[in-house]
């Protein structure tokens, strides 16, 4: 018989290689279940997904039969990004599927045959990201063709928006057929993506005459919907034929249009002296409002002070009234305008308010001056803008305010009062290069409309001009074979702190934008075609074309007591 002993050491060998067995399969399972991700350490991954391969090849001829596309990326991309990421064009009238091989390797099958003779494009779009968000920079297109050539048209050019990766361009052929509402209706037979620097190149496209547009598609349904979309206009229709296969400098200028006036959402008394108006949408600046409140029950009138544009919330406009009771009140405003000259309806003119008996505790005092006191390198053109807590009384402003030179000879100039609480004293002539200036403001003699003093004392300021020494010139020329186009803006923005600087010139002529601070500028210009003085993105309905413009291909660069020469700019479209 054996020892007990004996039979708990076998027991527990037993045991311990069951648990061991145990074990093995659940620790392989942890590590089959494990989340993929990339391996600590080391720098973070800034790279974007590169294409590696693609069937078939880029360029190819003659492909009669495809079954599908593949596509191998360098790394697992996030397929929930991909989807709509895809393109072909001309689209298959039914489409394609999706089939995964892994995460780097995409099948992309087509539900048609290919058409006869046909150059194809298959785009992968710049929203392709891999697990960490990078995107690539521009799109990866797979031109091939169903016949034995590959249409080779282009059209390129640049972008100017706030953020321009993403924007789509759309060529459509102009036929028999073709209308300028077709950009509402249907999406194009050519499109793809502007990249991260608002460069684009639409390529392969076949011999046509085309209207190519740029368009931020928002709500994503591949036709431009007004007031939720953004487009950018062409200046001019693009001709490929067999002599011109290349058209460069068709640049776009993006714009959000509104056909509609801003309409009154509501009113409402803040304080016993003032009241908010709120609108659906910004209202434009540098407009006069004509504003008439009465007693809804006596008729007896309220009188406005003021009427201001809400510096924080543009689409509200401030009015300030004399003392309210608590009662109510109706109001008419005459139509004003929004940012792109649209008119209030009608209908939008009549609100109503309930009077209020908060009063408002803030009292009447300057709250800044722009220049500030003893700034220096003030621009020579500068305004003096000062404001004020209350909407200022004009007629004490003007009477209580006085500005020298550095001789103590007063500089004459015109008061502009678009806002009672930012006035602006326009000097007729420009700030002398060094010079010192000094401004003086009787604070106790100038009033808000409500009558009270903003001080108690005459307050002094002074700035100082900028030295022509620390500033530097742009010059060159704007050339055009069209006679018809004579007049030019030139425009210089610094990379600095975004100043621009403008001067209306003629063509054919040497400009100079002069006193530029020492730094790196972006240069453009644009045909001033109707000779108005300012640029004008054209309409999408009914159609205008916008005016030309160009970007000078590099930054430049300005320094002090130099003029930096040869910056010049030639419009000759398609070329």
């Amino acid at each position: 018989m054996r020892h007990p002993q004996f039979l708990l050491i076998i027991f527990r060998k037993i045991y311990f290689f069951t648990a061991f067995l145990l074990i093995i399969p659940a620790s392989l399972l942890l590590e089959n279940c494990a989340i993929r991700q990339s391996p600590p350490g080391g720098p973070e991954d800034k790279t974007p997904p590169e294409i590696i391969y693609t069937f078939p090849a880029p360029d190819s001829t003659n492909v009669t039969q495809l079954e599908y596309l593949e596509i191998h990326f360098d790394e697992d991309v996030d397929r929930s990004s991909v989807r709509n990421q895809l393109w072909m064009i001309p689209e298959p009238p039914n489409g394609f599927e999706l089939d995964w091989k892994g995460g780097k390797k995409l099948r992309v099958l087509l539900n048609d045959s290919l058409n006869k003779n046909q150059t194809y494009i298959f785009t992968v779009g710049t929203g392709v990201k891999d697990y960490r968000g990078n995107t690539r920079n521009t799109p990866y297109m797979i031109p091939f063709s169903s016949g034995p050539v590959i249409d080779r048209g282009e059209i390129s050019g640049n972008i100017v928006a706030e953020q321009t990766e993403g924007i789509f361009i759309y060529a459509y052929e102009i036929s028999d057929t073709f209308s300028a509402e077709i950009v509402f209706k249907e999406k194009p037979p050519y499109y793809t993506q502007a990249g991260k620097e608002g460069r684009y190149q639409i390529k392969y496209l076949r011999p046509a005459n085309y209207r190519v547009y740029a368009l931020n598609d928002n709500n994503r349904d591949g036709i431009y919907t007004l007031e939720i979309d953004e487009i950018g206009i062409p200046f001019t229709d693009v001709l490929i034929d067999a002599n011109i296969k290349q058209v460069k400098n068709i640049n776009f200028s993006m714009v959000r249009e509104d056909t509609t006036g801003p309409e009154r959402q509501r009113a409402k008394a803040i304080y016993d002296n003032q009241l908010e108006i709120t609108f659906d949408e910004p209202v434009a600046p540098r407009q006069q409002f004509i504003i008439d409140i009465q007693d809804s029950t006596t008729q007896a009138p309220l009188k406005v002070l003021s009427a201001e544009i809400d510096e924080k919330e543009t689409a509200k406009l401030l009015v300030f009234t004399e003392t309210q009771t608590k009662t109510g009140y109706i109001g008419k405003i005459d139509p004003l305008k929004d940012e792109f000259g649209n008119q209030s309806s009608p209908d939008g003119q009549m609100f109503r308010f309930g009077g209020s008996e908060k009063t408002d505790t803030v009292s009447a005092k300057l709250s800044a001056t722009q220049p500030r006191n003893n700034q220096r390198n003030v621009r020579y053109g500068e305004k003096i803008q000062l404001e004020f807590s209350q909407p200022v009384d004009s007629l004490t402003l003007k009477n209580h305010f006085r500005i020298v030179d550095n001789d103590s000879l007063p500089v004459s100039g015109r008061w502009e009062f678009f806002s009672s609480l930012k006035p602006e004293f326009v000097p007729d002539t420009s700030f002398e290069k060094g010079q010192q200036y000094t401004f003086f403001l009787d604070q106790e003699n100038i009033m808000s409309v409500y009558g009270q003093a903003i001080g108690d004392s005459i307050s002094v300021h002074q700035f100082t001009a900028w030295d022509f020494a620390d500033l530097g010139e742009v010059g060159g020329q704007v050339r055009t074979g069209n006679t018809e186009w004579r007049r030019a803006i030139i425009e210089a923005e610094s990379y600095t702190n975004g100043e621009k600087y403008t001067v209306n010139v003629e063509t054919n002529m040497p400009y100079l934008i002069e006193f530029l601070p020492e730094g790196r500028y972006k240069v453009s210009a644009a045909i001033d075609v109707n000779d108005n003085g300012r640029y004008d993105k054209g309409k999408s309905f009914p159609y205008e074309a916008s005016e030309p413009f160009l970007i000078y291909t590099d930054s430049v660069k300005v320094r002090k007591r130099w003029t930096t020469e040869g910056i010049n700019f030639y419009f000759q479209p398609g070329k």
